[in-house]
């Protein structure tokens, strides 16, 4: 090596780094060799369409609640407790990912699977999933077709509907319904 590639250097410090950088910003990644002759251990890729359909509405919505975009790495995890609803995520997507046991810290079990596809994590940004979700989650711009599909995804993977009336606050007011 010449004495321009020490240890240490960046783009800042070499400009052939950053002539480099700069040729390969914007490119996606594109494999030589098909997906289906490669030798990986449970090696699988989404075969479920990038489109608005029931079925992705509903994988948007179990994301939306059970799952998280991992930032920076491109990957996606989805945890539950219901070993089914992880293997139904997986299947839906076409997936044939494992699925691990964690214990929590309550002394139950999440059952759960991650795995890297960066054009499902773009696409899912795209209709409105973000990394932290928590924090930014606003509202999904979906077909009214697939409506229904979403709630159905939002439901199985953290909600429910209840139609009753609660007394809250009944120590500092009794008339709050």
């Amino acid at each position: 090596m010449g004495k321009g590639w020490a240890k240490g250097l960046t783009a800042a410090t070499d400009p052939r780094v950053a002539r480099a950088a700069a040729a390969h910003r914007g490119q996606q990644y594109e494999r030589r060799t098909p997906f289906e002759q490669c030798r990986w251990q449970r090696a699988s890729r989404t075969t479920l369409p990038l489109e608005w359909s029931d079925s992705m509405a509903y994988i948007v919505g179990l994301t939306a609640t059970d799952g998280c975009l991992v930032s920076g790495r491109r990957a996606i995890n989805f945890k539950s407790r219901d070993r089914d609803l992880v293997e139904t995520y997986l299947r839906v997507l076409g997936r044939t990912n494992a699925i691990r046991a964690e214990p929590t810290r309550a002394g139950g079990v999440v059952f759960s699977t991650q795995f890297h596809d960066s054009t499902l994590y773009e696409w899912f940004r795209s209709v409105g999933l973000t990394p932290r979700k928590s924090l930014t989650l606003g509202g999904f711009d979906v077909p009214e077709a697939q409506l229904f599909p979403l709630i159905r995804g939002l439901l199985d993977g953290d909600g429910s509907i209840i139609n009753a009336v609660y007394r809250a606050d009944t120590g500092r007011r009794n008339d709050y319904y």
